[in-house]
């Protein structure tokens, strides 16, 4: 299995766990992407791949939940533009260049706000 490939597994496992915990799925979904890119900053791993993992994990696990994927793209995408913000707004730029746009036929609407 693929670096992606595993995040993507891992995403809907975490998405799921949240979701039996609770949580709303739109939160979830969130809060998951950004766990992903933090932990990819934890081990010094690109932060980009990390945030396309969880956008098409998102996409995959809206199959799955009562929600669109566009709204779960948008929502992982949101979650780790934020999660990467805090590592540095260099890191935010570079995940929101490539989270925005189209991903697995899916269009990724970003909300977060950069500076």
């Amino acid at each position: 299995m693929s670096l992606e490939g595993a995040l993507v597994a891992r995403f809907v496992a975490d998405v799921t766990a949240l979701i039996e915990g609770g949580s709303d799925v739109v939160e979830a979904i969130g809060k998951a992407a950004g766990d992903t890119v933090a932990s990819a900053a934890d081990f010094g791993e690109d932060l980009t791949v990390a945030a396309t993992g969880a956008v098409k994990g998102a996409i995959t696990a809206a199959a799955d939940l009562a929600v669109t994927a566009e709204a779960a793209a948008a929502a992982a995408a949101n979650g780790a533009i934020n999660a990467a913000a805090d590592v540095s707004a260099n890191a935010a730029g570079r995940v929101r260049d490539t989270v925005t746009g189209v991903i697995d036929g899916v269009k990724v609407v970003v909300e977060s706000v950069i500076e």
